[in-house]
């Protein structure tokens, strides 16, 4: 475990494996390094697995982010360089697929390939007439997550977002306790980043340039609306793949983390890399 510091930022961070290509891990939202804590030991038997915490998260320390999406990359531009691990292959659930495509466009010798989980574009069913009621719904619905935790209410905006990732009412009830204390606390972070305008529409511009391998995945029993998007991504990118993981949902580094590290694992040793 070390920290490296970055701009004005403190940013926690660990490296597991001696072997095979750095690959580093980037946590979404309402949580942070611990969400892949499973799945970072299996793919930390062929490769080099770096785990941070992101400005804000966990043990990394640093001042609220002016342009969240475009201030996360530099971080961990920084990062990657601090350690001395780069060009990197990037897998990213959530929020933190934004901050991958963003480090691709920006840094692009520090990147190989990016394998995303769900990135939350709902800009992008907006931008389409077949989605755009959905998207506007989205949008809505986000708007008063905002509200709720602007006025302090924060377990009733958690409760809202969990439930509407997870497709199943009563999930956010389902959680332990300790849980929802977690992501309580991350609260305001979530406000942050999806204030951004990036976090909600990549800049499909930027996104059709980038020739570097891309995989997305989605979870079978993910809400619809997450499916969607992931296919118009997949339409944006020039070189990506999609695979859907029937079995879990939004969170399959939590839900089932062996498998999931074994669906990443092929796509980078697809990319030639070294397993010894």
């Amino acid at each position: 475990m070390a920290t490296a510091r970055v701009g004005d930022s403190q940013l926690f961070y660990r490296v597991e494996g001696r072997h095979g290509d750095p690959v580093v891990l980037i946590h979404g939202s309402l949580s942070d390094h611990h969400t892949f804590d499973r799945a970072r030991r299996s793919l930390a038997v062929s490769l080099q697995v770096l785990v941070y915490d992101r400005r804000g998260y966990g043990e990394s320390t640093g001042p609220a982010k002016a342009h969240a999406v475009a201030d996360d990359a530099a971080d961990l531009a920084g990062l990657l360089e601090a350690a001395n691990l780069y060009p990197a292959h990037l897998v990213a659930h959530s929020y933190g697929g934004a901050v991958a495509i963003r480090l691709a466009v920006d840094r692009p010798e520090l990147v190989r390939s990016l394998a995303l989980h769900e990135p939350p574009f709902i800009g992008l069913l907006r931008d389409d007439p077949e989605t755009a009621a959905e998207g506007e719904r989205l949008e809505r619905g986000a708007q008063g997550i905002r509200a709720l935790i602007g006025a302090g209410r924060i377990e009733e905006a958690s409760r809202l977002l969990v439930d509407e990732f997870s497709g199943e009412p009563g999930s956010w009830d389902r959680l332990p306790a300790p849980t929802r204390q977690v992501q309580m606390g991350y609260a305001t972070r979530w406000d942050e980043e999806f204030r951004d305008p990036e976090a909600a529409r990549p800049r499909a511009t930027e996104v059709r340039e980038l020739l570097l391998p891309v995989l997305l995945t989605v979870g079978g029993k993910s809400p619809p609306f997450l499916h969607r998007i992931v296919d118009r991504l997949g339409d944006l990118f020039r070189n990506a793949s999609v695979e859907n993981l029937r079995d879990v949902g939004h969170v399959p580094q939590l839900a089932q983390p062996e498998e999931y590290a074994g669906v990443i694992g092929t796509f980078l040793l697809e990319r030639d890399v070294p397993t010894t």
